[in-house]
């Protein structure tokens, strides 16, 4: 089974802290066995996020059909917002959307109509768009099913599942609103059992957040999966079928 990660980061820096190198990076991804991996920038939320757009672009194009950058925007510029998103997603690497209100410093009712042009372009080109969870005051998870709620035609994945303290929430929540998935991505094996018991496997993907520390945080998360006592299928459904199926990939096999 190819493994699919839903939640990564690439960048060379945290502010002043080097991180890894992208070679470092991949060879990460080699050692754990994971085929695929969405790539999300981290100073993005902090910087000009155009220029590190182009970053994570440049780096997929390096490495075709082993990495998926999610473009982010900043939706407090409002249209200059949408323009950048309308000019990433014209491009077909890109394959989602990457919002964190947390450190990007918005909630989402105070950005109402750009956060409503955000997703409406998200769904014409048919990409998720991923949200930081389980964070409040900005991030919380009943914050971000109200975004899932307000725009229907979009697909919405709360990148945490809820992360330590809505993971009962969100369960009910991906389970109540059609358009919204979970990533499990930093909650733990009871957390995850509790999320497929009320949810349903075919609404979770599975995540690392990889790149913001080193490659032992895959096999880590990795095994709050492979060690939770699930049949092979469902196995298969969190760490690629799931993934395939919200990023179209399985698709594109079909038509090459």
């Amino acid at each position: 089974m190819g493994i699919i990660d839903f939640h990564t980061h690439l960048a060379d820096r945290w502010f002043a802290q080097p991180l890894m190198t992208e070679e470092d990076y991949i060879a990460g991804l080699d050692r754990a066995g994971v085929e695929i991996a969405c790539v999300m920038t981290l100073m993005g939320f902090y910087e000009d996020c155009r220029a590190h757009n182009d970053l994570l672009a440049a780096a997929a194009r390096r490495h075709p059909g082993r990495l998926i950058p999610f473009a982010t925007v900043d939706p407090k510029v409002g249209p200059l917002a949408l323009r950048e998103l309308e000019r990433r997603l014209a491009d077909p690497v890109f394959g989602g959307v990457k919002l964190h209100p947390w450190c990007q410093a918005f909630a989402c009712s105070m950005v109402q109509e750009t956060m409503t042009g955000i997703l409406k372009l998200a769904a014409q080109r048919d990409v998720p768009v991923l949200f930081h969870d389980g964070t409040p005051p900005y991030a919380t998870t009943f914050q971000i099913a109200a975004v899932a709620r307000s725009a229907p035609e979009a697909r919405v994945i709360l990148g945490h599942a809820g992360l330590a303290d809505y993971g009962v929430a969100a369960a009910q929540l991906v389970r109540d609103v059609p358009n919204l998935y979970a990533g499990f991505c930093g909650p733990k094996v009871g957390d995850l059992l509790h999320l497929l018991a009320v949810a349903g496997a075919d609404k979770v993907v599975w995540g690392s957040d990889y790149g913001a520390t080193d490659w032992s945080i895959l096999p880590e998360r990795l095994d709050d999966v492979l060690c939770a006592g699930l049949g092979a299928a469902i196995q298969e459904q969190l760490l690629r079928s799931n993934a395939a199926r919200l990023l179209h990939l399985e698709e594109a096999v079909v038509c090459q």
